[in-house]
């Protein structure tokens, strides 16, 4: 009897162990040739906000206003519901402000719509953030970063999905 819950107990404890792994653990270095060589464009999706008047966004000084990663407004993301793609799997690579290219596998079943992926983007960058100093990051604050586009690739069968982020300074 001991034995075999002993071995319940270390079954359940590695399943267990095995599921949380921290999301900065996941991530994993990209070359960029991996994706500007290999692959082929699929689509360019920006990311702007709505305006008051239900339009996109076009700040005073000029320029799209892109959707802030720290703190999301989803309600003002225009778009939010078009699906970027269909596919159930694909990398997410970030670059800016980091020191390298990196990516991460992420899953949904129902494929990806814009509203998803900033959710994505912004928990990745919240980790990144957490450890500034590992990817090389001195000048900008995770509340300076917006969204600009999503362009996605496809390189032998998988898909990914680059971000263009930047600085609102």
């Amino acid at each position: 009897m001991k034995k075999s819950s002993l071995i319940i107990f270390t079954v359940v404890f590695y399943l267990i162990s095995c599921g949380t792994k921290p999301l900065s653990e996941k991530f994993v270095e990209i070359e960029k040739t991996d994706l500007m060589y290999g692959g082929m464009i699929k689509s360019a999706n920006p990311f702007q906000i709505e305006g008051d008047n239900g339009k996109r966004y076009i700040r005073e000084k000029g320029g799209v206003g892109g959707i802030n990663l720290k703190t999301p407004e989803l309600e003002k993301l225009y778009g939010a519901e078009q699906m970027v793609t269909d596919s159930t799997k694909a990398k997410l690579i970030i670059d800016f402000p980091l020191d390298r290219i990196i990516g991460y596998e992420i899953e949904n079943e129902n494929g990806f719509k814009r509203k998803d992926l900033v959710l994505e983007l912004s928990k990745a960058y919240s980790a990144i953030y957490a450890d500034k100093e590992k990817y090389g990051i001195c000048c900008d604050e995770l509340a300076d970063l917006e969204l600009k586009m999503v362009v996605v690739y496809e390189v032998n069968g998988g898909i990914y999905l680059e971000s263009k982020v930047e600085s609102k300074k």
